[in-house]
């Protein structure tokens, strides 16, 4: 897991592989159409969000559509300090 994936799902109570249930239904029925965001890791049926099947490649759920909070990556540019 990257580091920016860790510290969204330190910010709500994250799930197992095992334990896993969709976030919309609270259901762990239907694995096969289980699907987990790839910002957030939380896991929805297809089905729950509207969809016939399990996309290709990244998806992203809408609660990190509208709250797209990634986090600042540690050892980025910084401001320089201004100068008294």
């Amino acid at each position: 897991m990257s580091e920016e994936l860790v510290s969204v799902i330190q910010t709500y109570r994250w799930q197992c592989m095992e334990c896993k249930t969709c976030t919309v239904c609270q259901q762990p029925h239907h694995e096969d159409e289980m699907m987990f965001c790839d910002q957030c890791d939380r896991g929805y049926h297809t089905f729950c969000v509207g969809m016939n099947s399990i996309p290709l490649g990244l998806w992203v759920c809408k609660l990190c559509e509208k709250n797209p909070s990634t986090p600042k990556k540690k050892g980025g540019p910084r401001t320089p300090k201004k100068s008294k």
